[in-house]
């Protein structure tokens, strides 16, 4: 590494986050030059950037820790399923993928990366047994298993988080997706759940989708940037969420009973559609699952008896409904 180039990283190493055009007064060389040496550590992986033009930043880039295992190949099973499923979100707001992320998740916590690889891998195997064509069937489990279901069944893409290691891959991207508002996030999300969800409307010979409305304003809302991805070709089923004034978000609520509650009391159906065949309900995130039974409940007040009606979402809860409230 030349000297001038060492001089950029010393500087980047003191002050980054820093802009190039405050390299470029610090160091009394032209924007020209800086690019060049800039350029050169990214290339050796030595800082990295963020932020998006014209504000970008340039950082030390932070390494993940060595493997214990000398011959631990890149390319053996475990490492591949983490490269694969594992995502970890740094405090300073940066997603790391694979097993970058995962040793820097180890090394944050103080952890020994080969027994927290095991570990990792046994919990996604055990959660692969219960899953059939990708996905999670939780009919059992919402509610309590203590009120009246009127879903025919819902089904899961994943888990939210599980054991200690938080967030999954797919609850890293549906946080971040909603969070960020980032329709690349959700677009990598529909490509992973939209042959999961073909496999429901071939199953049960789905005619109707209906998507839960938001109760948050944004500018991208989540499911219509992901309907819009999906591309399903069904007749849609019009959900409206009312404002009663004060928008209360269903995940914010920690008791069941304030739950069912909120969905029943803000998710209204009209009554005035004509739905002809089996509905697919899809939300984004569930927990209790009360938003998607009430929202099945006013749709079979204007369906035959005989239409069947399937929830779905995105992540589930893994224990406890609760665990979903942040998203």
């Amino acid at each position: 590494m030349s000297k001038e180039s060492k001089e950029v990283l010393r500087k980047i190493e003191k002050y980054g986050p820093i802009r190039a055009v405050e390299l470029v007064k610090m160091l009394n060389v032209s924007t020209k030059t800086v690019y060049k040496h800039l350029t050169k550590l990214l290339d050796e992986e030595l800082i990295e950037k963020t932020g998006t033009t014209p504000r970008v930043f340039y950082m030390v880039k932070e390494k993940g820790i060595e493997n214990e295992q000398e011959n631990d190949d890149i390319f053996n099973i475990e490492n591949q399923i983490i490269e694969q499923e594992y995502i970890y979100v740094s405090p300073d707001g940066k997603m790391h993928r694979g097993q970058t992320g995962f040793q820097l998740w180890c090394k944050r916590n103080n952890l020994k990366i080969e027994k927290e690889k095991k570990l990792f891998i046994k919990g996604l195997k055990a959660i692969q047994k219960i899953k059939k064509d990708g996905l999670i069937s939780a009919k059992k489990t919402i509610l309590s298993g203590k009120e009246r279901i009127y879903l025919d069944n819902i089904y899961f893409s994943n888990f939210y988080t599980f054991d200690h290691f938080g967030k999954t891959k797919l609850g890293q991207l549906v946080y971040l997706g909603k969070s960020s508002q980032n329709k690349e996030l959700i677009s990598e999300i529909a490509q992973i759940v939209k042959p999961s969800i073909q496999k429901l409307i071939k199953k049960y010979n789905i005619k109707a989708v209906c998507f839960i409305p938001p109760t948050i304003d944004r500018k991208i809302q989540f499911l219509d940037a992901l309907k819009q991805k999906l591309k399903l070709d069904l007749v849609e089923v019009k959900a409206v969420k009312v404002d009663g004034g004060i928008k209360v978000p269903q995940k914010t609520l920690r008791k069941l009973e304030d739950r069912i509650i909120n969905a029943k009391t803000t998710i209204t159906v009209n009554p005035n559609q004509k739905i002809d065949g089996n509905i697919l309900i899809i939300d984004d995130a569930t927990g209790s699952g009360a938003t998607l039974n009430e929202t099945a409940k006013k749709i079979r007040n204007i369906t035959t008896k005989n239409t069947k009606i399937i929830g779905y979402s995105v992540i589930g809860s893994y224990k406890g409904f609760d665990v979903i409230s942040e998203v």
